[in-house]
């Protein structure tokens, strides 16, 4: 039996940087996905959900993409940027929620778990949630 893998011409897929930025803890109340491609935008809703500042991010060059998992019960949940990767069509970020084990301590409150991400600008984002 013999595996044969189509390659589409230009279609190669490229890793791409990316950097996490921490704004305090925020309350954001359901599950997002939000590309932030100017200052504005982003100022207004970190305002709206209590962020202790605001990242620099020189939006010529680079975009920001906020992802978040709504409330959880306890510390113990987190977003897991598992990569980045290009192709001509935009960027996809491949993200898992990791749950805490059953031996795990945690402090059980509500948390909203996030996680905010510069990717270069002028791409279209996708977002491929792996399961948990």
């Amino acid at each position: 039996m013999a595996l044969i893998a189509f390659l589409v011409p230009g279609s190669k897929t490229r890793p791409v940087e990316w950097r996490a930025f921490s704004v305090g803890p925020l309350q954001i109340t359901y599950q997002q996905r939000r590309l932030f491609r100017d200052r504005t935008q982003l100022e207004a809703f970190l305002t709206r959900t209590g962020a202790k500042r605001v990242p620099r991010i020189d939006f010529s060059s680079r975009q920001l993409l906020l992802l978040a998992t709504g409330a959880r019960s306890s510390s113990g949940y987190t977003i897991d940027v598992l990569g980045a990767t290009e192709k001509d069509d935009g960027i996809t970020v491949e993200v898992r929620e990791r749950s805490p084990g059953v031996a795990e301590h945690v402090d059980p409150h509500v948390t909203y778990p996030y996680r905010l991400i510069s990717l270069p600008a002028g791409k279209n984002v996708f977002v491929d949630w792996i399961g948990r």
